[in-house]
């Protein structure tokens, strides 16, 4: 019997060749130019879609014949590449102008700038804050200044920028941290736009992961010496790298709740100045946690004291805790219960309010203590809902830090005198 299907194979094209050429994203790239010297090579391209230099037809494509490919190799230091297409953050904080912080050929001045940190290799639990900065953005698109203070910050003498997102590798969480904070040593080297704010920029870091906030005291350290951090957050963020990373290598000993433990070892944080706000987390060890946290130079208000003590009180013990030393402002997005930021890696139940944290923020700027940096972390907004409401608490959280920054000029020591 025929096959009934012969007839059809009549219509096919001969096949004279059974090997079908490499499309142009199968063929291997060019590796004649090794990277020395430990550096690694950064692959640039003239678009994230097509390395080629002109836009082809399905036919073009099926025969690559005399392509030329566009793209270049070029070679950086691990830790200083600060041009990678992975970050870009795609939109600015609030509109505000867009300006390139990390080419040393930009001439471009500023007072206070805003930077994502899109890093989350440090978490213990949920990860995904990677994408807090870029989402941070999307809630702050209608931003305006408010009936509560009758103050704009992006008009009054500072001038204000979003630099973008410090690029930083997701495969190896310690050189990017490195590359962290090379990024912010790079915006700190400029010189600020306007002599009223002193010798020096001020920035407010969009994370991440809480572990972004060791590379950025680091970075400060040259300007501003130790610092007294005001951290709110559900946790301690103190604890002792052998007991929350095990002790298993270095690489895990670095995470997002031993960095202030870190910093303290590295003689980053004033001694006795610091505060835990909104504290509420479970301990592992409670007699050797609390005791540690003491010895990193923590004091704290909980949670729930809260309600017993009002805002005005927890104000007045911040102020007099941290007296004249310089302030680093770190709010973990988990301070806030979930029913106001449910976005978060390490959700804890019985946090505060969303205006209870504005006004003890607001409280501190009308105190006038002379904050030098600040950061926003752990909003992880796959966990959003969606009216996205995670993602517009964090814009505004910031736009109360923008204006503590604006209300409260600060001058390096180093310059006071002059």
């Amino acid at each position: 019997m025929i096959s009934p299907f012969i007839p059809f194979l009549a219509l096919l094209p001969a096949v004279t060749n059974t090997t079908t050429p490499p499309r142009p994203h199968q063929r291997p790239l060019n590796l004649n130019s090794k990277p020395t010297n430990n550096q690694h090579t950064n692959f640039i391209s003239s678009s994230i879609f097509s390395p080629y230099e002109n836009k082809l037809s399905v036919r073009e494509i099926d025969e690559p014949v005399g392509l030329k490919p566009t793209y270049e190799w070029r070679t950086f230091a691990d830790d200083n590449d600060l041009d990678d297409i992975i970050s870009n953050s795609g939109g600015t904080f609030a509109h505000l102008p867009a300006i390139d912080c990390f080419n040393q050929e930009s001439d471009a001045s500023f007072d206070v700038a805003i930077v994502g940190h899109p890093f989350d290799l440090g978490v213990t639990y949920r990860p995904g804050a990677r994408f807090g900065p870029s989402a941070a953005r999307q809630g702050a698109r209608r931003m305006s200044p408010t009936v509560d203070t009758g103050v704009n910050p992006f008009r009054d003498w500072a001038t204000v920028v979003d630099c973008g997102d410090i690029s930083n590798t997701p495969f190896d969480k310690h050189l990017a941290l490195k590359q962290l904070e090379n990024g912010m040593k790079a915006i700190n080297s400029r010189r600020p736009k306007n002599a009223t704010d002193g010798k020096a920029i001020r920035v407010i870091s969009i994370g991440g992961d809480h572990t972004i906030t060791l590379p950025i005291l680091r970075a400060l350290h040259s300007t501003w010496g130790r610092v007294a951090v005001l951290h709110f957050d559900s946790h301690l963020d103190t604890w002792d790298p052998v007991q929350l990373g095990g002790g298993l290598s270095k690489y895990t000993d670095v995470n997002h709740g031993t960095m202030l433990h870190i910093a303290h070892e590295e003689g980053l944080l004033s001694n006795h100045s610091n505060m835990h706000l909104g504290t509420r987390c479970p301990l592992r060890d409670q007699h050797f946690d609390l005791d540690n946290d003491l010895r990193c130079g923590f004091k704290y208000v909980r949670a729930r004291e809260l309600d017993k003590l009002g805002i005005e009180e927890v104000v007045r013990r911040i102020v007099e805790t941290v007296g004249d030393e310089y302030v680093y402002l770190s709010v973990d997005i988990d301070v806030l219960d979930p029913a106001f930021a449910p976005a978060t890696g390490t959700i804890e139940p019985g946090g505060w309010t969303t205006r209870e944290l504005l006004q003890i923020i607001g409280g501190l700027s009308r105190a006038g203590l002379k904050i030098v940096g600040s950061d926003v972390v752990e909003f992880t907004p796959v966990y959003d809902n969606t009216a996205e409401t995670t993602g517009i608490v964090v814009g505004e959280i910031i736009y109360e830090i923008l204006q503590w920054m604006v209300h409260v000029p600060v001058t390096p020591r180093e310059y006071q005198d002059l």
